[in-house]
């Protein structure tokens, strides 16, 4: 009976009927005092206050009825989905908050400027990554969680689409030196706090807050970290100006379109002028640039010397960073030191097994020299870091492809596939999830669904050297060589692209044997010779 009635009481609060009725009272309260008032100074009827309040009492029992069926939400008025679909779904699906998943959200500015974004996504982003440096907690990506930004959906629903059991969420109020926050954990699958407490302190002070929130988090799942390091700045800057750099460069880094990348390294570089041994500001300029260096949207002569100077004093002043590290790895890459680069990865992995970047990169790199089995494993174990992200599992299903095993492509596909496609319901807006998702579907047998997809990318991005690149790349897988031709033509004409990739890359391989393919090739080399000359 106990259990039936506190049921009853829930779907009334998940349908928010206690809230609609609450302002219904208000409302008709007003209404009665206002009758009261103005009825009989205007002559009205001696029944007209006995009509109104038997108006009021059907209004009522309407409104109860209405805000049982009908919910506001963020696509305006809908019919609440049954408690069948949202609270009793497989329990496989449904995590308890007692199994240690956990996504953190962005925080919400209450700065009076509202200027505060890079400030709360920072804060966010640190507690996150602490977390997820737990041995034996779970922690959705910073990719998956920070879409939910502002979000009003509400947090079982977020913890149903992210499959987590909790969700943490919290408030930034920041003015000069002083800085309040609010933090909050949430049972995804009650709607109840599991723990919350506020914070009000001097700026000077957000690296303690952060390990405090983290700890407390840590401290629910009752998870032990004896021996463990929560990974909180562990060299903090001397000046907080240059943490404020460091996370407007951090920002900007993370934004989907690479056109506003190119304004981060000036970001790190302020940080740096500020703060000379503020070791993170100098691996995040290092990692930076060399992400740019990667996608080719700057050239090797301009930044490949400051990429690697920047990694060099990262790890001067920090030698167990594994961000470090990696930053490290790609520059010494992107520079030709195979043997230099293998060690660094493996350093990083050493110093942070589940550091997604460390294991990536190293499959990138791995990839484009050839060593394929090892890339697959890297990619799996980059995969492993972050169940739900799919990028890493795209590029191992080329690998084993490289070395003939396509059965275990083909699984592979069919593990990242239904997280692409939860990436693009989420955030249609999101190219590089179309265009990767339309390369799986083409892989396996959906070839119509990866057009639509492919031409929604390029849609959305026409110039971008990633969605020429990878559409060139599906339409050759099926079987649309000259469009394919055509597109990897668009692509390496924008100076994007590495000749070992190219030439390793499975997907192109019924495009070598073509005349024009020579041709693209030959006009890609003169141009990088020119470049360079």
């Amino acid at each position: 009976m106990a259990g039936s009635l506190r049921q009853t009481f829930e779907e009334f609060r998940r349908r928010r009927v206690f809230r609609v009725l609450a302002v219904y009272v208000v409302a008709a309260w007003v209404m009665i005092q206002f009758g009261s008032s103005v009825f009989e100074p205007l002559g009205l009827p001696s029944w007209s206050m006995r009509m109104l309040l038997v108006l009021l009492a059907i209004g009522f029992v309407l409104t109860c009825v209405l805000a049982w069926v009908y919910d506001i939400g963020p696509r305006g008025i809908e019919r609440t989905a049954p408690l069948a679909t949202v609270a009793t779904a497989d329990p496989e699906t449904v995590p308890k908050a007692t199994d240690a998943l956990v996504a953190v959200l962005p925080f919400a500015d209450l700065s009076e400027a509202k200027d505060q974004d890079y400030f709360c996504d920072g804060l966010a982003e640190e507690i996150l990554n602490a977390l997820a440096s737990v041995s034996g907690l779970r922690v959705a990506s910073r990719t998956s969680s920070f879409r939910y930004r502002g979000s009003t959906e509400d947090v079982r629903e977020i913890g149903k689409a992210l499959r987590v059991g909790a969700i943490m969420e919290g408030s930034v109020r920041k003015s000069g030196n002083r800085v309040r926050i609010t933090a909050q954990l949430i049972d995804a699958g009650s709607g109840y706090h599991l723990w919350s407490e506020s914070f009000d302190r001097q700026l000077r002070d957000i690296f303690a807050i952060q390990e405090e929130i983290a700890r407390s988090v840590v401290n629910v799942f009752r998870i032990s970290i004896k021996g463990q390091t929560l990974d909180i700045c562990r060299c903090p800057p001397t000046d907080m100006r240059a943490y404020e750099f460091y996370l407007r460069g951090r920002q900007i880094a993370s934004v989907k379109g690479s056109d506003e990348w190119t304004k981060a390294p000036e970001m790190f570089r302020r940080a740096i002028a500020l703060d000379p041994g503020y070791a993170q500001a100098h691996a995040g300029l290092a990692d930076l640039l060399a992400q740019l260096l990667i996608w080719r949207i700057l050239k090797p002569e301009d930044v490949l010397e400051e990429a690697i100077d920047a990694a060099k004093r990262a790890l001067e002043l920090a030698p167990d960073m594994a961000e470090a590290q990696v930053a490290r790895a790609n520059t010494l890459s992107l520079a030709g030191d195979n043997a230099g680069a293998v060690a660094a990865f493996e350093r990083a992995i050493e110093l942070n097994p589940g550091l997604y970047e460390a294991h990536y990169y190293f499959g990138r790199h791995d990839f484009a020299q050839g060593n394929y089995a090892r890339a697959i494993a890297q990619f799996e174990a980059a995969h492993r870091a972050r169940p739900d992200e799919f990028q890493a599992l795209v590029l191992a299903t080329n690998a084993a492809d490289s070395v003939g095993d396509t059965a275990h492509g083909d699984a592979l596909a069919r593990s990242a596939l239904p997280i692409a496609m939860a990436e693009i319901a989420a955030d249609p807006e999101n190219g590089r999830a179309l265009y990767l998702a339309a390369g799986l579907q083409a892989r396996l047998g959906d070839v119509e669904g990866g057009r639509q997809n492919l031409e929604a990318a390029l849609r959305l991005q026409p110039d971008d050297f990633g969605t020429l690149y990878n559409a060139a790349c599906t339409f050759t897988r099926m079987g649309d060589h000259d469009r394919g031709l055509d597109l990897l033509a668009r692509a390496l004409a924008s100076g994007g692209g590495f000749r070992d990739w190219i030439e390793k890359d499975s997907d192109l391989d019924a495009l070598r044997k073509l005349p024009r393919y020579a041709q693209i090739m030959a006009r890609f080399d003169d141009k990088a010779h020119d470049t360079s000359g």
